[in-house]
């Protein structure tokens, strides 16, 4: 709270500078000054509460005027749209290198813009053609023959030209392989490689026309193309090329010191720092290519596999059972493998595969006859394999490589099956088993129940070192047996359904004497 003598005294002081400076200045002390004015003020302050009489004198600042921005921007955009142009200007050029429906950046443009530069340096008026006359149908049908696609690249590793045949080989579109490093797409253990032939050393310390008689031939890795988030996949190449002086190359010795100032190279070398004066061509054969050249293999119309239990129900196939015996894999999953098989083939068969389980022998080989979708019989060569446990020696699975073989071999190959075995089955009591009713060419199912349960039988004097086998119970047998019924009935072969003669006790004490 101020004191009525204060208020006095300004009161008079003020009476006082009206009197002095006049009634016009006392106004424009009660109007609040410009923004401009108070933003300047308040920057000099510091300056002005040190000295007041020099504020007096000073010169005053001019103001920032709204119309200054406004003519910055404008420039800028004059500045923008010019630089569009030039970009579409030099975009209308390279009418012969990108396709008309093909868009690309700023970036994009003026680098194929180099490399149209670079391709008239090195060919001058050698090739006429634009880019895309050259690479004509014509043309791609010839490296189609060849198996392969051409490149060419700098000294530097700059490529210049690419066929379009690259996308089928490696998966890159030519436009965006030129102008751009080839070390970018090589293997880091390949690079040294590849430097040393499309850069040699020769070529580093001077010009000599032997080096353009020079072949060259070596193998590297290429990046194939793929997403970003893929894993880098490389394919093994050969390259086959040779080196090239550029038409509009630079003089053997670079003696003026304005190109030597310019090209920033400290010693007389025999072409230009850019290294476009000598060029590298070549053929690229991709020798490993992910696309298969034939959808099927060869193999897949005569071998496919198998997995089974050690009842010799499957369990899993393979899809190329279709080609070679005309079966679809839901069709014999689940079913038996020793009803498709001859009668008279069956228990050799078997006794191959008890020798396996009691000899505790991994591998094991069998010949017979296949019985195919048709009805008809082929001949098979099927190897086996146990699938053990290390440390329980527990066996419930064999997978089997099944393989279709020529008649003659397979005649063959069943004699002498048959006389390695002969000492476990007896002809004489086999031929004896000619009283079935039955004239089906496949084993009988009620008969092949025995048969199996025999097979999955544990050993009577069981070993530590023997293997065990984990047979499945007697109902998944017999339904593994029906279900195979029922396939083999689809061929059009019937089963007697009227009993069978008591000789099959006979015949299985046959098939145990081998145990």
């Amino acid at each position: 709270m101020t004191s009525p003598g204060s208020s006095n005294a300004r009161l008079a002081m003020h009476s006082s500078i009206t009197s002095q400076v006049g009634p016009e200045f006392a106004m424009a002390a009660n109007v609040s000054p410009p923004q401009n004015f108070a933003v300047h003020a308040s920057a000099h302050g510091a300056g002005n509460c040190t000295d007041s009489s020099s504020d007096s004198r000073s010169p005053e600042m001019p103001l920032a005027k709204a119309s200054d921005r406004e003519s910055r921007i404008i420039a800028e955009k004059h500045r923008r749209s010019q630089y569009k142009a030039e970009i579409e200007s030099i975009h209308s050029l390279l009418n012969d290198i990108i396709p008309t429906q093909r868009k690309l950046d700023k970036t994009s443009i003026l680098r194929l813009a180099a490399d149209k530069l670079r391709n008239e340096h090195v060919f001058g008026d050698t090739i006429k053609c634009d880019h895309l006359e050259t690479w004509s149908s014509a043309v791609l049908k010839y490296f189609d023959l060849f198996g392969g696609f051409m490149i060419a690249v700098t000294c530097r590793g700059r490529i210049f030209i690419v066929s379009p045949n690259i996308q089928e080989k490696l998966g890159y579109c030519d436009i965006d392989l030129l102008g751009q490093d080839i070390y970018k797409y090589v293997h880091n253990e390949d690079k040294d490689i590849l430097r040393f032939h499309i850069y040699p050393p020769e070529l580093q310390s001077g010009f000599d026309d032997n080096l353009l008689k020079q072949h060259h031939n070596f193998k590297i890795r290429f990046l194939r193309a793929g997403a970003k988030s893929d894993l880098p996949r490389y394919e093994q190449c050969h390259i086959n090329g040779t080196h090239r002086r550029s038409d509009k190359a630079t003089a053997n010795g670079v003696q003026d010191k304005q190109i030597i100032r310019r090209q920033r190279v400290r010693h007389n070398r025999t072409f230009s720092s850019s290294g476009n004066d000598f060029v590298f061509i070549g053929m690229v054969h991709v020798l490993s290519n992910v696309r298969p050249v034939c959808l099927v293999s060869p193999t897949a119309y005569s071998e496919y596999k198998t997995r089974h239990l050690i009842d010799g129900r499957i369990v899993e196939c393979d899809q190329s059972i279709s080609l070679a015996a005309g079966y679809m894999t839901e069709e014999v999953t689940g079913t038996s493998a020793f009803i498709f098989m001859h009668k008279d083939d069956v228990r050799w068969v078997i006794c191959v595969l008890r020798q396996m389980y009691d000899q505790s022998r991994e591998y094991g080989e069998s010949y017979y006859r296949l019985m195919t979708r048709s009805g008809h019989f082929i001949y098979m060569r099927t190897r086996g394999f146990l699938e053990i446990d290390p440390n329980t020696k527990k066996v419930q699975s064999f997978v089997c490589i099944n393989r279709v073989i020529s008649q003659e071999y397979g005649r063959k190959m069943m004699e002498e099956m048959k006389r390695k075995y002969s000492v476990i089955v007896d002809m004489e009591n086999q031929s004896e088993r000619v009283s079935c009713v039955d004239e089906a060419p496949v084993e009988h199912p009620k008969h092949l129940e025995r048969i199996v349960m025999h097979l999955v039988e544990p050993p009577a004097n069981e070993n530590i070192d023997e293997l065990k086998l984990v047979p499945p119970s007697k109902e998944n047998i017999i339904s593994a047996i029906k279900n195979s019924e029922k396939v083999v009935q689809e061929t059009g072969i019937r089963f007697d359904t009227r009993k069978r003669k008591k000789s099959d006790p006979d015949d299985l004490e046959v098939l145990k004497r081998h145990s």
